[in-house]
């Protein structure tokens, strides 16, 4: 398009009570740097959905050449890493052939790739992490989490606290408004901006009155776990409860009306309400006895444990990954997910407990801790506990006992 050789203004002698007419300067004209058609890089972006595989996200990204891409990604990704929502980004050339590719897998890793005259070269970028150990308390109004995310964390830590003070604390029935918590914890930073919650060192919990210390420390096979300052785990032989977080619903009793047969009968086990596919965790460790469906249980997990106790876990959707008779079982393990199959009017947990061939309320098992630290150990151990308990209280520890 051409500029106007000049601008000719004309002042209406009615409007203004004159009738002049004015001619504008001649403007220089302006250079307009263009980049060449050829140079420009039109980008690509895309972001996995759930059913995505490297072959598909390649598809859409580099079209008819998409499986040089998926070779060289095979290679540099783990398929469990491909999450939904991580992302692809990249440019084409003018020609619509994919040329550069960056693949943002969290906050720390990514994978660069580009194409060269010899090929994909791939090139692996590690953001370095930075630590600090920070302490920070709370004190509960209405849940951990809010508790926890008025301290400054986020539900990451209050699930961490929870799982360390699990066999202690109910966290679905024990918690009460104006408990409270203290965790020194170390907090992980990327180019300054938060990145994870790294070991929780020590922590206390204060519920309805009663303090729960907990530090972090190797047995003798170098497993960490969580010890009192008298050198007592709090790991026992049972979980308070085979789910993370939901609510009883329904409490064993021995005449109950049951919600589909209408009739009242005993109802053995504990029941826990939780959204379908809420994790079911085995409450101890054992082998794994029965997995399968149980007519009006739905389908149903049973494992043996020490000391003569047998767990069950009835109505789930499907089964943990590996769960088959057999199969030893750890504390905490997915054994199944929460349905509602069998005989249930709603998505829950119906989980029961025998001793010796009876069953008991699953709400009141005397749970054996694991073994203490002694000896050796303890001593040194006992020292350790010192430093981390002037943390706690929030005050510098002696010199030579830091955690």
């Amino acid at each position: 398009m051409r500029l106007l050789a000049a601008l000719v203004v004309v002042v209406s002698a009615a409007g203004l009570g004159c009738g002049v007419e004015a001619r504008a300067d001649r403007p220089e004209p302006v250079p307009i740097s263009v980049e060449p058609i050829a140079a420009f890089h039109p980008p690509v972006y895309t972001e996995v959905e759930p059913g995505d595989t490297v072959e598909t996200v390649c598809r859409r990204l580099a079209g008819d050449r998409w499986f040089a891409w998926t070779e060289v990604l095979k290679g540099q990704l783990d398929p469990r890493r491909l999450r939904p929502g991580t992302v692809f980004e990249g440019n084409q050339t003018p020609h619509d052939k994919l040329e550069r590719l960056r693949v943002v897998l969290d906050q720390r890793s990514e994978i660069h790739l580009d194409l060269g005259e010899d090929g994909i070269r791939v090139e692996r970028v590690e953001r370095p992490v930075t630590s600090e150990v920070v302490r920070l308390t709370g004190t509960v109004t209405s849940s951990l989490f809010e508790a926890v995310e008025s301290a400054g964390a986020d539900a990451a830590l209050a699930v961490r606290l929870a799982e360390i003070f699990q066999w202690d604390v109910d966290f679905l029935r024990d918690l009460r408004e104006g408990d409270s918590f203290v965790v020194v914890v170390d907090q992980q930073r990327i180019d300054g901006a938060f990145f994870e919650w790294g070991t929780i060192y020590a922590a206390r919990f204060v519920n309805q009155g009663k303090a729960v210390n907990a530090v972090v420390y190797p047995d003798a096979d170098g497993r960490l776990g969580y010890y009192d300052f008298e050198g007592h785990p709090l790991r026992k032989q049972f979980l308070r409860s085979p789910l993370k977080f939901s609510r009883i619903t329904s409490r064993f009793s021995s005449s109950r009306f049951h919600p589909v047969l209408k009739r009242a009968m005993p109802h053995y086990g504990v029941d826990y309400g939780a959204p379908v596919g809420t994790p079911a965790h085995a409450t101890a460790d054992g082998v794994v006895t029965f997995v399968g469906r149980n007519g009006g249980a739905g389908n149903m997990v049973t494992v043996r444990h020490a000391n003569g106790y047998q767990t069950s876990y009835l109505h789930l959707s499907r089964f943990g990954p590996g769960i088959r008779r057999g199969v030893r079982v750890s504390q905490g393990q997915v054994v199944g997910f929460v349905g509602q199959t069998g005989l249930a009017t709603g998505p829950h947990l119906d989980y029961r407990v025998k001793l010796n061939g009876r069953w008991i309320n699953p709400l009141r098992i005397a749970s054996p801790p694991a073994k203490p630290l002694t000896g050796d150990r303890l001593t040194r151990y006992l020292a350790h506990a010192l430093g981390v308990l002037e943390l706690l209280e929030g005050r510098e520890p002696p010199l030579g006992a830091r955690c």
